[in-house]
């Protein structure tokens, strides 16, 4: 009996072990896949760089097969990496990129950043992967890390990302674009931040980003702010993006800005064309833009009630900015309040900067054109 007794014990006490056992050789396994990518280096040679895709194409489906398990030990091992002297770019980038993706847990952004900041975007191994770190970088950034500002100050406008082709796009996205979606998904913020750098920067070619990236994100606040810049800006291509952000952007305080703008010592190119923008300018009004909307987009064919138009607006923000369905009449010609109107639309315009694709920046244009017109509705 007490023969028996005893096995039965012993049985309990295995089957206990056993999944500690299991969690163990798992840890086991995915330390050594992480430690798998110091042996990984920049390089042209074809099999080897096959050899190593597969590698990291492995770790993530290791990682993969219990995310619960397996995120807290990624964790720790970056805790561990953050603290060496000299930490391994890859290990850092490709576990916090796995993490970012698999990890809802809203607490660990404040840690993913920390590793972040330990990330030299310089680093050939980081240049040589540009397209993983940029997405890395707009995780980030659509995040709103307090102070991530700046990190895109210092890893993308300051120093110039490697660029990177998307073949299912077919695009080739440069430092510049990596800045513009970066700072565009960022949100609200981005605008007075980039104003800001605009007013301090001497550097032509940053200068000449800035006002390209503000182009894409300025509202009316930009008005004064860009028209007492203008107002001493000598480059040709700065005073035109500048001129577009006044009537593209900025709506009826941006015409009023214009108009009253004096320059000084354009060049004859530059003061040609301000000059020949002066008649647009007076024409520009809802009723001139709503009869711009129609010749490029036709009429809605639509008729959605209230309750039906937001629930598309919805779908559009959830969808990345992008809708098959609304037509840029629909909203403009809806009984919607407009306050809350311009606010869901600029809500969308920052979610179109998650798509690296030119239908994502069309969509940017499409929303601006919108947003230009309802500022002046009214």
């Amino acid at each position: 009996m007490n023969f028996f007794k005893t096995i039965f014990c012993l049985i309990l006490l295995l089957s206990a072990e056993m999944p500690t056992m299991a969690d163990s050789s798992y840890e086991k396994e995915i330390f050594k896949a992480a430690d798998s990518l110091r042996s990984i280096v920049p390089t042209s040679d074809k099999e080897k760089l096959k050899e190593y895709n597969q590698t990291m194409d492995d770790n993530w489906s290791l990682f993969s097969k219990d995310k619960d398990d397996s995120v807290p030990v990624l964790v720790r091992i970056l805790e561990q990496e953050i603290e060496s002297k000299e930490p391994n770019a890859l290990v850092l980038m490709d576990l916090t990129y796995f993490i970012a993706l698999s990890d809802k847990k809203s607490e660990r952004v404040a840690f993913l950043s920390k590793v972040y900041q330990r990330i030299d975007p310089e680093k050939p191994i980081i240049s040589s992967n540009s397209q993983q770190f940029f997405l890395l970088s707009l995780y980030m950034s659509y995040k709103q890390v307090p102070g991530f500002l700046k990190q895109i100050d210092d890893k993308f406008l300051q120093t110039e990302a490697t660029a990177f082709f998307i073949p299912q796009h077919v695009v080739n996205v440069d430092g510049h674009a990596q800045r513009t979606h970066l700072y565009g998904a960022y949100g609200k913020e981005s605008i007075e931040h980039l104003l800001d750098l605009l007013e301090k920067e001497k550097n032509l070619k940053i200068k000449r980003s800035l006002t390209s990236i503000l182009r894409r994100i300025c509202t009316p606040i930009c008005a004064k702010r860009i028209g007492k810049f203008l107002e001493t800006e000598k480059d040709h291509e700065i005073f035109v993006n500048g001129t577009y952000i006044l009537l593209d952007n900025a709506g009826p305080e941006g015409k009023e800005v214009y108009l009253k703008l004096r320059p000084n010592d354009l060049s004859a190119k530059t003061s040609d064309y301000f000059k020949s923008e002066q008649d647009y300018v007076r024409n520009q009004s809802y009723e001139f833009l709503i009869s711009k909307i129609e010749k490029k987009f036709g009429k809605s064919g639509n008729s959605f009630s209230k309750s039906e138009l937001k629930e598309q607006i919805e779908q559009m923000i959830r969808n990345k900015g992008a809708s098959r369905t609304i037509h840029p009449l629909d909203l403009l010609q809806s009984d919607l309040d407009k306050d809350f109107l311009i606010e869901k639309l600029i809500e969308a315009r920052r979610n179109c900067f998650l798509r690296t694709n030119q239908h994502g920046m069309q969509d940017i244009d499409i929303n601006n054109l919108i947003l230009n017109a309802l500022y002046y509705r009214n």
